[in-house]
């Protein structure tokens, strides 16, 4: 499990790296999760080879927002100038994530059935 946290920590220093270098104007955990879906993608790393610390990271993820949270009682006198702005944008970037994630679900799930009747000649489910 150590190797697999060392695998997924190296993967997202490689988008801090990448991203100061080549002054990306992304967030440089967007270009390391960007680099490890591709490498996922393209089968050079292999599911199998980070699954459990993954797995782990997932099921303990509320955890690793405590701090923010907490910190974000620090500037509660900011945020209530401004809270009907803040829920706006939050249900608006909410529904976009929501629409934009099942677009691009269902576009991989229809990408997947084309390759199977191509290669099979039959829709696997």
């Amino acid at each position: 499990m150590f190797i697999e946290l060392l695998i997924i920590l190296a993967i997202n220093y490689l988008g801090i790296v990448l991203t100061y270098l080549f002054k990306i104007p992304f967030p440089s955990i967007i270009v390391g999760m960007l680099i490890l879906f591709i490498l996922l993608q393209t089968k050079i790393l292999k599911l199998k080879m980070i699954e459990k610390t993954a797995d782990f990271l997932l099921l303990n993820m509320t955890l690793l927002f405590l701090p923010a949270t907490v910190k974000l009682i620090k500037y509660m006198d900011l945020l209530k100038v401004d809270i009907l702005k803040i829920i706006f944008l939050l249900v608006v970037t909410t529904v976009l994530t929501m629409v934009i994630s099942s677009k691009v679900v269902h576009w991989m799930i229809i990408s997947k059935e084309k390759k199977d009747v191509k290669n099979n000649g039959t829709i696997t489910k």
